[in-house]
């Protein structure tokens, strides 16, 4: 069992810790069927194997979910963009690429 220090909070972390301790459960999850499972059986499950093997504590409100190879050919996740009023009739352009939901690419430094 790991030791407790090595817990962090998602908020507190650097991008560069965050992207490290994914590294780490995705790893796992791709190389420990039980592990793989238990990320792939619920939003709950997954949010406490990445809490665990990540050493990570999340808000209680924070989601995870593990999509398939196959899954993620048939879901379209998107953010939506913040409000912005066309002052002059014209809305501003919003490209596809910013809002797509993997998120990891602002985190690089």
């Amino acid at each position: 069992m790991k030791k407790e220090t090595n817990i962090k909070n998602w908020d507190r972390m650097t991008n560069d810790e965050r992207l490290d301790r994914l590294t780490s459960v995705l790893t796992r999850a791709g190389s420990d069927r039980k592990f793989r499972d238990r990320c792939l059986s619920s939003t709950e499950a997954a949010k406490q194997a990445v809490s665990e093997a990540g050493e990570i504590e999340f808000s209680a409100d924070f989601e995870i979910q593990f999509l398939t190879p196959e899954q993620r050919m048939k879901k379209l996740v998107l953010a939506v963009p913040e409000f912005i009023s066309p002052d002059d009739g014209n809305a501003e352009q919003r490209n596809a690429e910013d809002y797509q939901t993997c998120t990891y690419l602002m985190w690089r430094s």
